[in-house]
């Protein structure tokens, strides 16, 4: 490949941003063994293995048994994120 400068390079071009979504508002826990419910440790275990496959945003969501959003518990959920991965983005969504 011909480049004019070395700016179009691969190697000197901005990382890309990706951004992970562990367990999307889409998917029930009846649907499928892998989506995380309401266990705080396992949210954190899936964001915290997106975030070694390389993702630099995290989208995360909390939910009860039943499905729907889980406010009470997001607080915790977002302090062991950050302690887990200070430096990472964090989006949450209910």
């Amino acid at each position: 490949m011909y480049f004019i400068d070395d700016s179009l390079r691969p190697e000197n071009q901005q990382h890309p941003i990706i951004q992970a979504v562990p367990c999307g508002p889409q998917w029930l826990p009846g649907d499928t063994d892998d989506v995380p419910v309401t266990m705080v440790s396992h949210q954190v275990q899936k964001a915290v293995g997106c975030h070694n496959a390389g993702a630099t945003v995290l989208h995360v969501q909390m939910r009860e048994a039943d499905g729907k959003g889980a406010r009470r518990m997001f607080n915790e959920m977002l302090d062991r994120l950050r302690t887990a991965m200070p430096r990472r983005v964090l989006q949450t969504g209910f």
